[in-house]
């Protein structure tokens, strides 16, 4: 309960050393996450022989549509009165 006797401005400034500590691991902890990842591919290059069309096309991002779907009219015929 220290955090009620402190001031809100020492409060904040607590927090925003705790925030750019936490950037810098999270940070960290990507490239580790990445390297490790680049490690697994180049493991799966050696031994599946896999080409590098067969790797880029499988971790490839799906793109967003590119045209917006039409919508189609149905043609009805005229009524006859």
């Amino acid at each position: 309960m220290t955090n009620a006797s402190q001031d809100p401005q020492q409060q904040l400034e607590e927090m925003i050393a705790t925030q750019k500590m936490l950037e810098e691991q999270i940070k960290q902890q990507r490239e580790l996450a990445k390297q490790d990842a680049l490690n697994t591919i180049k493991r799966l290059f050696e031994s599946h022989a896999f080409t590098y069309a067969d790797v880029k096309g499988f971790i490839k991002a799906p793109t967003g549509r590119k045209t917006a779907v039409r919508k189609t009219t149905s043609t009805r015929k005229k009524r006859s009165t």
